[in-house]
This record gives structure tokens, sequence and C-alpha cells, in this order.
């Protein structure tokens, strides 16, 4: 079975301020469904009891874990091997196998590992970069994870390969990539649409996700984002708009709604018939086909006079002026 393991609360140590938006994002985590919650051992504390779920604490040293009884995983970083079943030894590996040889060398009969770094094999041979780990590496498939690190922009492309190839079926991940890792939720909604995991399931509360991480991070999501960006739905291009509309998946390889977003179309330099055509449909107005030309024109005069997109509220102005001379004549 394909695990996440999410560590968004093992990096915000120095946001626990935010205990309340923490709870919060905690909850969502869980309805997420990852498959498993890493946290910090202050995070821990902070929120406590915590909800019913499955989860991993990050302790700064082995001994740490007989403080923790009631839980059943940990991970620490180069923990010694087979001194707790429990406990999952973190290494971090550099961004090519050669210049990580030692550190290999020097884990290679650990039976629980967890694999950090090497986001750079996205430009090597990574396939058999994973066979190699395999076979070095003591752990099966249950007790060996991979957490590609981003560096490159590559974490969420290892992590999907590192699965598809069949090297693994545990990986790490955290929410908007904070920390420097994959994003979970492109993880996740990588599994779901090539139905490998949870296919059915609608992620439509990431909006309320994201703006809670904003809130305790104080990192702006960028609007662009995959997955979790605000305007990843918004559509300006002329012919973009045509093939959305005849064919949504030409362009969109999920329905908004599954990440609680909403398709819109801009319109601005870049916008062709169609949008406005959609838009005299969005409002209600009735125009002749003749005009359509005529208001494009319009359109893109403006959008090239502001130097952005024409608002929904000047593009009815512009058309209720026009409407109006039409009528004068």
């Amino acid at each position: 079975m394909i695990r996440i393991t999410d560590r968004t609360l093992s990096c915000v140590d120095d946001r626990a301020g935010e205990k309340s938006a923490l709870v919060r994002f905690l909850q969502f985590l869980i309805k997420m469904d990852p498959g498993a919650i890493e946290l910090s051992e202050k995070m821990y504390k902070l929120l406590s009891p915590l909800p019913e779920y499955s989860y991993i604490l990050r302790i700064e040293n082995s001994a740490n874990a007989e403080k923790y009884p009631q839980i059943k995983e940990f991970v620490c970083r180069n923990a010694p091997n087979g001194i707790d079943k429990r406990i999952r030894a973190e290494i971090s590996l550099d961004n090519t196998l050669k210049a990580s040889s030692e550190t290999i060398a020097r884990y290679a009969n650990y039976e629980n590992v967890r694999v950090q770094g090497l986001d750079y094999l996205m430009c090597d041979d990574y396939t058999r970069a994973f066979e190699y780990l395999k076979k070095t590496f003591k752990s099966d498939a249950e007790r060996f994870e991979f957490c590609p690190r981003n560096h490159f922009n590559c974490a969420t492309a290892l992590a999907a390969e590192w699965i598809t190839s069949g090297a693994g079926n545990n990986v790490v991940t955290s929410f908007g990539g904070i920390g420097g890792f994959a994003p979970t939720e492109e993880v996740l909604m990588f599994l779901r649409e090539n139905r490998l995991r949870n296919e059915n399931k609608i992620y439509s509360f990431f909006p309320v996700m994201s703006r809670l991480f904003h809130k305790f991070t104080k990192k702006n999501v960028n609007l662009n984002k995959p997955i979790i960006g605000s305007r990843i739905f918004c559509v300006e291009s002329g012919i973009h708009v045509d093939g959305i509309l005849k064919q949504p998946k030409s362009y969109e390889p999920f329905a908004p709604e599954i990440v609680g977003q909403k398709r819109k179309f801009v319109l601005g330099k870049h916008s062709g018939t169609a949008s406005v055509r959609v838009k005299l449909s969005e409002f209600d107005i009735k125009c002749e086909q003749e005009h359509i030309p005529f208001i494009l024109e319009q359109i893109k005069n403006k959008a090239a006079e502001k130097s952005g997109e024409v608002s929904d509220a000047e593009f009815v102005k512009l058309i209720n002026e026009h409407i109006a001379k039409e009528r004068v004549k």
C-alpha cells in the first residue's frame, strides 16, 4: 500500500504561537489522509491530545523515544541501526550517489531507513539509482522511505517515479513544499489521477488549508502554484478558452471542483471571441454576433492601457457603453 508521510508539522516549530490555526490544519491533514503525519516533539506537546490517526514523531536523539510510549513510529537523524525497531534512521544524501558513497557505505546495513535528498537524480539515470538504493540498504519496501529534496523543483516528479517504478511505496512530503520537500497535495493528486490511491477522493478543503497554511507560516502561496494556487484555473488565452469549452481535459488534468476551485475565464490582451461569448452568457447580455470582434478589440485596448486583465465590472461597463452607442445610431 502506498503511504505518504506528511512532515509539515515537523517543519514549523517556530510557529507554535498559532496554535488554533495549527490545530485546525491538523484536522484537515487527517481529512486529506496522506497515510501518516509527522510531528516534532514541540508540535506533539502543543497539539496533544491528538485526534486518532497514524503519527510519526521526529525526535532529537533515539533515547527520547522512551518518553513517548504511546507513539508507534519515530524518525531520528542518523539514529543507530537496530537500537529500536520503532525508530527510522533519517540519512541525508548529496545530489549524486557518487558524492554520497561514503555515507551510503556507513548506513548500508540499516533496516529502517529514510533517505532524504537526491533531488538531482531527475537529471540522471534515476531508475538505476533507485535500484542501487534498494540493493544497498537492507530495508524492505515497508521500512524504506524516500524523501526527495526540492532544490531543483523535481521532488514531486521524483516521488512519483519512485512509486510508479516499483522502487518503493513510501514517500515523505510536506504541504506547500515547506521545508524544501515535495508538496503533499501534488503527490496526492498525481496518485489520484493515475488511480493509484484514493481515486475518487475530493479535496474541496484545499483552499481553506492554504489559508491556514499562510496564517501560521506567513508564507504566501504562489497564485499559479499547482493544485493550491488560487489562479490555476483562470484562463485568458482565447484558444485555451475555446479548447476548454469543447473538451476541458484538453487543458485541465482534473476538474476545478475536485480541489475546491472554480474555473474562471478572464479578459485581456490574449482573449478571443470565445472569451467574449462566455462573458456575455455569464452576465446574460444579448449582443449581436457581428459586434463581438469590435468588443474584443475594445477589451484588448483596455487591457493594454492598464497593463492587466479587464475586470468583470469593466467588461459590463464597456458593453453597456457599446449598446448605448448602437441605440443612438
